[in-house]
């Protein structure tokens, strides 16, 4: 089986499945010292280059460690979970491609950038508290070593994985040349802070006033909601009042200066992009 490395695809990161029971996560701490991080007052233990998985019911939930402080966590139903991140550290999603002898594989240019230290290849850079599952195979798993397609002779099939820093650096086999690239020191993980979910919808031209304002009430009940049921029924109507907004926007197309078309597609886009998260990270209250 050969194998070359592309990019996943973005629409993984819509992807919304399963039940509302609960969420499947990841805790990561790939340092050297053992990290705490505290959910809902019930303290979790993360050793030194360990993952261990943990369950979220839908919900608001409360995490504290030294390093992010305290924050609140909204988990929503039917999400498909992802990484605790309490280092917030940088992570590297892989995609494997798998062919036969008789595919054309081509070849995909990209790059990943760690410590000014630019790396060829498949890999996309993730970052945050918490990073939405948008992989095939968590920290824990392993990519396989051959897949089965329907047509071997003319598909190609992929797989992609998420890489703490140090097990990328193993799954690549690192040579002396990228090595010497990092400095004596080697590889150090950058200052990072805790970046919050956006509360509120960007400001809008007036003409949009009168669909934006459901739609900014919609919005703050879904960061609110605490409730499967209620996130559930506030998702369903959120397409309703997304669509109206696009047919407002639409017959106001050359209509209305360029800068205000702007904002109106920012606004639409910041509230689409809320429903496709699996959760949300907010100040804690």
């Amino acid at each position: 089986m050969i194998r070359a490395r592309l990019f996943p695809s973005l629409a993984a990161l819509l992807l919304l499945v399963g039940c509302s029971g609960p969420v499947d996560f990841e805790i990561d701490n790939p340092t050297d010292t053992p990290v705490t991080l505290t959910i809902d007052a019930q303290p979790h233990v993360i050793p030194a280059h360990t993952t261990v998985p943990v369950s979220l019911e839908p919900g608001q939930h409360r995490l504290q460690s030294e390093k992010i402080g305290t924050v609140r966590m909204v988990v929503y139903a039917d999400g498909i979970g992802g990484l605790i991140n309490p280092t917030l550290g940088e992570y590297v999603i892989v995609t494997e491609q798998y062919v036969t002898s008789k595919t054309n594989s081509g070849g995909l240019a990209s790059k990943v950038e760690l410590n000014d230290v630019v790396i060829d290849g498949p890999y996309v850079k993730a970052t945050g508290l918490f990073i939405p599952r948008s992989w095939d195979v968590g920290l824990l798993g392993e990519l396989p070593t051959t897949v089965v397609s329907n047509s071997p002779d003319t598909s190609s099939d992929y797989r992609t994985k998420l890489f703490n820093v140090p097990g990328f650096f193993e799954y690549l086999d690192v040579e002396d040349d990228l090595r010497a690239a990092f400095g004596p020191a080697g590889y150090q993980p950058p200052q990072a802070t805790v970046e919050f979910t956006e509360t509120s919808l960007p400001e809008l031209p007036a003409a949009f006033e009168e669909q934006g304002k459901p739609m900014r009430d919609l919005y703050a009940q879904y960061l609110a909601a605490s409730d499967a049921g209620e996130q559930k029924r506030l998702k369903k109507a959120s397409l309703k009042l997304w669509q109206e907004f696009a047919k407002a926007q639409g017959k106001l197309n050359g209509k209305i200066p360029v800068p205000d078309d702007v904002k109106a597609t920012a606004f639409s886009s910041q509230f689409f992009e809320l429903w496709a998260q699996p959760a949300v990270i907010l100040p804690d209250a």
